[in-house]
């Protein structure tokens, strides 16, 4: 192996985007799979990734995201109200195209049909 030199106050930057599709850490890393997060029925235990930084959203270290946590939690209350109360249908036939800066988001928007959930 060759050593990397790597100059004095260089900045060193980690793909999430591939780093998370890295079929050596995620088996099947293209396709959607929630179960990957889910905890064990019987322990109640997180999955254990093939790697500690394996999946980095928000960093890792001393440097990561301070607001994870609170970023997270806004996530799932906002995610819970939204399936409480509306339907979403995808609007078929859109080019969806990642825009990778430091949030990921479709680069030309994401269309969806949303109406009231009937109680």
């Amino acid at each position: 192996e060759h050593p990397i030199r790597i100059p004095k106050d260089a900045s060193i930057l980690v793909d999430a985007y591939t780093l998370h599709r890295r079929s050596d850490l995620w088996p099947r890393p293209l396709e959607f799979d929630y179960t990957r997060w889910m905890r064990d029925l019987k322990t109640n235990l997180k999955p254990k990734l093939a790697h500690s930084f394996a999946y980095l959203p928000f960093a890792a270290g001393p440097r990561s995201c301070i607001g994870q946590n609170f970023a997270l939690l806004e996530a799932k209350l906002m995610l819970a109200m939204f399936v409480e109360k509306c339907n979403f249908d995808m609007v078929p036939g859109q080019r969806i195209v990642p825009d990778v800066k430091i949030t990921m988001r479709p680069k030309y928007g994401l269309l969806a049909k949303i109406s009231r959930r009937e109680r």
